[in-house]
């Protein structure tokens, strides 16, 4: 049974940005579940259940994993049966697109004793202020960051020869789609989904990648130049999306609107960057740095500081995300105790017994 880890919404140089809008399609789905209610009421470990449940009964399952905490879930999506859970609260707010067909509102701060969480309203305003400005400090971080990237990148487009990386694209469309006649045989345009692979979390950089790579063929995209790398990958969509194949897009979790990876499903082929050395085991590679010449770079003393800025400002603003993880597990006690969890549980059941009989 094939699993999927994904991301839909990411910590960045934009602070959060959300892809939640391409998750699903309400159009293709039977059932979506929007989950609701604050911290500690039980969303993710709602979807956790469902999921120890029909992963019984064989089915494939597509984890939405939290961009703050990857451990948490904000969503699940069980592809065969056209079911999806989502977390429906902030910072990734979600509503009904078809209210009563498709979607539906699944309301856990019901449970909730409001008058215990009074009690400490003082402390969970105070803990939610430190959070949010924790936040603010990671995303800084990240602003800054994206800002010393995107100058790294400008020093490797100097020195990188587009025209013939162009032709580069050439060559790799007619490897990739080799009958390139025929593959106009479809008369609608694929579609474009749009996804993190990769995150900025309070538990560091996690990647998922090599769960797409599972089953299908690896192309590998090697080079320095990140901006060439998201060039080819956006030419690759192009080409995809023209011929009818639907694209699943991986983008660059500190720079969203770039692409990392690209899934192409039907032809069971992902193509991946890396700005490390190739590794044994590729079905095919692309290396970029033969298009870029090192030696014409006029500060190489420039390009290693700003590296070095870089990594640092990366490594700090992930020393905040794991602060967040601190305050929200206090705010989330919180809520906990004030939970009426045999309340959920009766909700659970009632609404497994109506999707699985």
């Amino acid at each position: 049974m094939k699993e999927k880890h994904v991301f839909a919404g990411n910590n960045t140089s934009h602070g959060f940005f959300s892809y939640f809008n391409y998750t699903f399609n309400p159009e293709d789905a039977n059932h979506i579940y929007i989950l609701k209610g604050g911290p500690g009421v039980g969303k993710s470990s709602f979807m956790k259940k469902f999921v120890a449940r029909i992963i019984k009964k064989g089915y494939e399952i597509e984890y939405i994993h939290c961009s703050s905490d990857n451990d948490s879930l904000d969503g699940i999506l069980i592809p065969k049966l056209k079911i999806a859970f989502v977390d429906g609260t902030a910072p990734h707010t979600i509503d009904p697109k078809i209210p009563g067909v498709v979607d539906e509102i699944i309301n856990l701060g019901i449970y909730l004793d409001n008058k215990k969480l009074e009690e400490d309203k003082r402390e969970i305003m105070q803990i939610n202020k430190k959070k949010s400005n924790i936040y603010k400090s990671a995303y800084r971080y990240l602003e800054c960051a994206g800002l010393i990237f995107e100058e790294i990148q400008s020093i490797y487009d100097e020195v990188t020869y587009y025209n013939k990386f162009w032709d580069l694209c050439k060559e790799v469309s007619i490897k990739l789609f080799p009958n390139n006649l025929q593959e106009y045989r479809k008369q609608q345009l694929g579609k474009l989904r749009k996804l993190f692979s990769e995150a900025y979390t309070a538990n560091g950089y996690i990647e998922y990648t090599n769960f797409l790579c599972e089953g299908n063929k690896i192309w590998a995209i090697n080079g320095k130049n990140r901006n060439a790398s998201s060039k080819l990958l956006d030419f690759i969509v192009k080409e995809s999306l023209k011929r009818g194949y639907d694209v699943e897009g991986y983008y660059h979790p500190l720079i969203p609107e770039k692409l990392q990876h690209v899934l192409i499903p039907e032809l069971n082929t992902i193509i991946i960057t890396s700005e490390n050395d190739f590794e044994e085991g590729y079905d095919a590679t692309i290396n970029l740095n033969q298009i870029i010449e090192p030696r014409k770079i006029k500060n190489q003393e420039e390009l290693d500081n700003n590296i070095q800025l870089y990594e640092l400002l990366i490594k700090l603003a992930l020393m905040k995300l794991s602060e967040t993880k601190k305050e929200h597990e206090l705010l989330e006690a919180y809520y906990v105790k004030s939970m009426d969890f045999k309340g959920v549980d009766k909700c659970f059941e009632e609404l497994y017994k109506k999707l699985t009989y």
